[in-house]
Protein backbone atom coordinates (compact mmCIF):
# COMPACT_ATOMS: atom_id res chain seq x y z
CA UNK A 1 0.00 0.00 0.00
CA UNK A 2 1.31 3.31 -0.53
CA UNK A 3 1.48 5.84 1.88
CA UNK A 4 -1.40 8.45 2.43
CA UNK A 5 -2.18 10.94 4.62
CA UNK A 6 -5.53 9.96 5.63
CA UNK A 7 -6.63 9.79 9.60
CA UNK A 8 -7.75 6.54 10.60
CA UNK A 9 -11.03 7.13 13.25
CA UNK A 10 -12.72 5.98 15.68
CA UNK A 11 -16.59 5.79 14.39
CA UNK A 12 -19.20 4.62 16.33
CA UNK A 13 -22.22 2.97 14.85
CA UNK A 14 -25.19 2.30 16.16
CA UNK A 15 -27.02 -1.16 14.29
CA UNK A 16 -30.72 -1.18 14.73
CA UNK A 17 -31.77 1.27 11.76
CA UNK A 18 -28.64 2.50 10.65
CA UNK A 19 -26.93 -1.34 9.49
CA UNK A 20 -30.53 -3.13 10.27
CA UNK A 21 -33.30 -3.23 9.01
CA UNK A 22 -35.45 -4.20 12.02
CA UNK A 23 -38.79 -2.75 10.64
CA UNK A 24 -39.26 -4.48 7.43
CA UNK A 25 -39.53 -7.62 10.46
CA UNK A 26 -41.57 -5.74 12.97
CA UNK A 27 -44.17 -4.00 10.42
CA UNK A 28 -46.08 -7.96 10.12
CA UNK A 29 -45.93 -8.21 14.07
CA UNK A 30 -47.52 -4.74 14.92
CA UNK A 31 -49.62 -5.09 12.18
CA UNK A 32 -51.14 -8.03 13.49
CA UNK A 33 -51.01 -6.21 16.68
CA UNK A 34 -52.71 -3.36 15.33
CA UNK A 35 -55.43 -5.49 13.09
CA UNK A 36 -54.19 -3.12 10.32
CA UNK A 37 -51.42 -2.68 7.91
CA UNK A 38 -48.75 -0.82 9.27
CA UNK A 39 -46.18 1.07 6.67
CA UNK A 40 -42.44 2.01 8.13
CA UNK A 41 -43.71 5.59 7.80
CA UNK A 42 -45.80 5.03 10.71
CA UNK A 43 -43.66 4.54 13.41
CA UNK A 44 -43.01 8.46 14.09
CA UNK A 45 -41.26 7.67 17.35
CA UNK A 46 -39.58 5.45 19.34
CA UNK A 47 -42.80 4.95 21.69
CA UNK A 48 -44.77 2.73 19.17
CA UNK A 49 -47.73 2.45 21.69
CA UNK A 50 -47.97 5.93 21.18
CA UNK A 51 -47.15 6.26 17.36
CA UNK A 52 -49.84 3.13 16.33
CA UNK A 53 -52.02 4.31 19.66
CA UNK A 54 -51.66 0.44 21.57
CA UNK A 55 -51.47 -0.31 25.31
CA UNK A 56 -48.26 0.65 26.88
CA UNK A 57 -48.35 -2.90 28.53
CA UNK A 58 -49.36 -4.47 25.23
CA UNK A 59 -46.49 -3.25 23.08
CA UNK A 60 -44.06 -4.17 25.99
CA UNK A 61 -45.18 -7.50 25.85
CA UNK A 62 -44.60 -7.62 21.92
CA UNK A 63 -41.05 -5.69 22.42
CA UNK A 64 -40.19 -8.62 24.53
CA UNK A 65 -41.71 -11.29 22.27
CA UNK A 66 -39.88 -9.90 19.46
CA UNK A 67 -36.79 -9.73 21.28
CA UNK A 68 -36.83 -12.94 22.70
CA UNK A 69 -37.68 -14.59 18.46
CA UNK A 70 -35.22 -14.81 15.91
CA UNK A 71 -37.00 -12.05 14.16
CA UNK A 72 -33.56 -9.76 14.47
CA UNK A 73 -31.69 -12.43 12.67
CA UNK A 74 -34.24 -12.75 9.81
CA UNK A 75 -33.67 -8.94 9.37
CA UNK A 76 -31.91 -7.48 5.94
CA UNK A 77 -29.32 -4.75 6.49
CA UNK A 78 -30.29 -1.35 5.43
CA UNK A 79 -29.37 -0.38 1.74
CA UNK A 80 -25.88 0.37 1.78
CA UNK A 81 -24.77 -0.43 4.93
CA UNK A 82 -22.68 -3.57 3.98
CA UNK A 83 -20.62 -1.88 1.44
CA UNK A 84 -20.14 1.10 3.61
CA UNK A 85 -19.08 -0.74 6.25
CA UNK A 86 -16.33 -2.25 4.09
CA UNK A 87 -15.18 1.56 3.32
CA UNK A 88 -15.00 2.42 6.33
CA UNK A 89 -13.23 -0.70 7.39
CA UNK A 90 -9.69 1.17 7.37
CA UNK A 91 -11.23 3.19 10.89
CA UNK A 92 -11.58 2.04 13.85
CA UNK A 93 -15.53 0.59 13.91
CA UNK A 94 -17.25 -0.15 17.35
CA UNK A 95 -20.83 -0.98 16.77
CA UNK A 96 -22.76 0.43 19.72
CA UNK A 97 -26.08 -1.16 20.37
CA UNK A 98 -28.66 -0.75 23.04
CA UNK A 99 -29.80 -4.43 22.24
CA UNK A 100 -29.53 -6.47 25.32
CA UNK A 101 -26.52 -8.49 25.73
CA UNK A 102 -29.38 -11.67 25.51
CA UNK A 103 -28.84 -10.53 21.73
CA UNK A 104 -25.34 -11.84 22.12
CA UNK A 105 -25.19 -14.35 19.79
CA UNK A 106 -27.92 -13.38 17.52
CA UNK A 107 -26.36 -10.11 16.26
CA UNK A 108 -22.74 -11.82 16.42
CA UNK A 109 -24.32 -14.46 14.00
CA UNK A 110 -25.97 -11.83 11.77
CA UNK A 111 -22.99 -9.52 11.59
CA UNK A 112 -21.08 -12.98 11.22
CA UNK A 113 -23.75 -14.01 7.75
CA UNK A 114 -23.45 -10.50 6.66
CA UNK A 115 -19.57 -10.71 6.59
CA UNK A 116 -19.49 -7.50 8.22
CA UNK A 117 -16.01 -6.35 9.66
CA UNK A 118 -15.80 -3.99 12.80
CA UNK A 119 -13.37 -3.73 15.60
CA UNK A 120 -15.83 -3.41 19.08
CA UNK A 121 -19.42 -4.78 19.52
CA UNK A 122 -20.87 -3.01 22.49
CA UNK A 123 -24.69 -3.75 24.25
CA UNK A 124 -26.94 -2.63 26.90
CA UNK A 125 -25.97 1.50 26.11
CA UNK A 126 -28.89 3.82 25.85
CA UNK A 127 -28.00 7.61 26.49
CA UNK A 128 -24.13 6.91 27.05
CA UNK A 129 -23.03 5.79 23.78
CA UNK A 130 -20.98 8.31 23.57
CA UNK A 131 -18.77 6.54 26.78
CA UNK A 132 -19.28 2.88 24.98
CA UNK A 133 -15.07 3.48 23.90
CA UNK A 134 -12.29 5.70 23.23
CA UNK A 135 -13.28 9.64 22.28
CA UNK A 136 -15.14 8.56 19.17
CA UNK A 137 -14.43 11.06 15.96
CA UNK A 138 -18.09 10.49 14.51
CA UNK A 139 -21.01 8.31 15.78
CA UNK A 140 -24.00 7.37 13.00
CA UNK A 141 -26.96 7.21 15.02
CA UNK A 142 -30.54 7.09 14.27
CA UNK A 143 -32.08 7.66 17.79
CA UNK A 144 -33.30 10.95 17.95
CA UNK A 145 -32.44 12.00 21.44
CA UNK A 146 -28.95 9.40 21.55
CA UNK A 147 -27.63 11.53 18.57
CA UNK A 148 -28.18 15.10 20.58
CA UNK A 149 -26.71 13.60 23.66
CA UNK A 150 -23.69 12.55 21.28
CA UNK A 151 -23.39 16.02 19.61
CA UNK A 152 -23.65 17.62 23.08
CA UNK A 153 -20.53 15.22 24.23
CA UNK A 154 -18.59 17.19 21.22
CA UNK A 155 -18.88 14.45 18.85
CA UNK A 156 -19.26 14.92 15.45
CA UNK A 157 -22.88 12.97 14.87
CA UNK A 158 -24.34 11.68 11.68
CA UNK A 159 -28.17 11.23 12.28
CA UNK A 160 -29.64 8.29 10.08
CA UNK A 161 -33.15 9.77 8.50
CA UNK A 162 -35.81 7.28 10.08
CA UNK A 163 -39.30 8.26 10.70
CA UNK A 164 -39.37 7.94 14.33
CA UNK A 165 -36.10 10.67 14.43
CA UNK A 166 -37.73 13.55 12.67
CA UNK A 167 -36.99 17.05 13.71
CA UNK A 168 -36.46 20.44 13.11
CA UNK A 169 -33.19 21.37 14.35
CA UNK A 170 -30.22 19.25 15.25
CA UNK A 171 -26.88 20.61 17.24
CA UNK A 172 -24.39 22.18 15.30
CA UNK A 173 -21.79 19.01 14.94
CA UNK A 174 -24.81 17.08 14.08
CA UNK A 175 -26.14 16.28 10.33
CA UNK A 176 -29.16 14.31 8.90
CA UNK A 177 -28.20 12.14 6.15
CA UNK A 178 -30.95 9.87 4.03
CA UNK A 179 -28.09 6.99 2.95
CA UNK A 180 -24.87 5.21 3.44
CA UNK A 181 -23.58 6.96 0.52
CA UNK A 182 -24.25 10.34 2.39
CA UNK A 183 -22.32 8.74 5.71
CA UNK A 184 -19.39 8.31 3.32
CA UNK A 185 -18.62 11.28 1.82
CA UNK A 186 -19.59 12.70 5.42
CA UNK A 187 -16.57 10.88 7.05
CA UNK A 188 -14.38 11.27 3.78
CA UNK A 189 -14.28 14.72 4.64
CA UNK A 190 -13.22 13.78 8.12
CA UNK A 191 -10.49 11.66 7.15
CA UNK A 192 -8.53 14.84 5.56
Amino acid sequence: MGSNNMKQLVIGIDMDGVIVDFGSVILPELAKLCDRPVLYRDLRSWDLSQALNIDEKIMAATWKQIMDSDLFQQAPPIKGAIEGLLALSKHKIWLVTSRSKSMQDLTVSWLKDYQISYDHLVFDRRGDKHLAGPKFDVFVEDFLDEAVTLAEAGIYTILFDQPWNKKATLPKNCQRVCDWNAILELINKLEK
